[in-house]
């Protein structure tokens, strides 16, 4: 018995049921038009691949434009006095919510959050902002207000998120970046080193320098 021919080219073996067109399509044509040229269903079997496949390749780009970002100990783009100045508004905030325990933060929480605002403001994405991301975007907009160029608060923004990626986790916790800030950048933390501070998750500090070292 001959295979029915895909509903929507007419050529190829029909595999999959469409129950957007009421139709048997070939999984080449499923793949090229869905969400495209077909008004998938939400429940459909096979977007939730799409999906996946959709934030993969995202996250790839999202990648790449952190990697074009410089964050090496020679050319980090912190040595910019006025990106350190940015820098510096985005993480006291942090530090400040993190002491006061004001939205339950977590260093995953302020990376996705300043993820979503870069993706709001630098790729016009539509985003729904919840309590922390809505403070977040009121202090994009004061630090915005003040003059700084938008390409410079965008390169402020990923290179905290540079950060987070490597203080978080592992031997730091689910807090070591916010556990820095609180250490290193929170007016009230007074530290008596000569460098900056790393707190591991069980509580023991040593000096950055120290555990690069190492």
């Amino acid at each position: 018995m001959a295979k029915p021919k895909c509903g929507y080219c007419g050529q190829k073996a029909a595999k999959r049921y469409c129950p957007s067109l009421d139709k048997l399509l070939c999984p080449v044509c499923c793949g090229t038009n869905r969400l495209k040229n077909i008004s998938c269903k939400d429940d459909c079997r096979y977007l939730d691949h799409e999906e996946y496949q959709q934030k993969v390749r995202k996250q790839k780009e999202f990648n790449a434009i952190l990697a074009e970002i410089p964050h090496s100990e020679h050319n980090d783009v912190f040595k910019n006095e006025k990106v350190a100045s940015i820098a510096y508004q985005f993480e006291s905030f942090f530090a400040d919510c993190y002491i006061k325990g004001d939205f339950n933060l977590t260093d995953q929480k302020v990376k996705t959050a300043l993820t979503k605002v870069y993706f709001l403001k630098f790729k016009n994405e539509h985003i729904k902002a919840d309590d922390f991301m809505t403070v977040l975007l009121q202090l994009y907009e004061q630090i915005s207000n003040k003059g700084d160029s938008q390409d410079l608060i965008g390169k402020v923004i990923l290179r905290i998120i540079i950060s987070i990626k490597k203080m978080t986790g592992g031997q730091f916790g689910a807090y070591g970046y916010l556990n820095y800030l609180k250490n290193n950048i929170h007016p009230s933390s007074l530290n008596g080193t000569n460098g900056p501070v790393i707190e591991f998750k069980d509580g023991r500090m040593t000096d950055y320098d120290k555990l690069r070292k190492d």
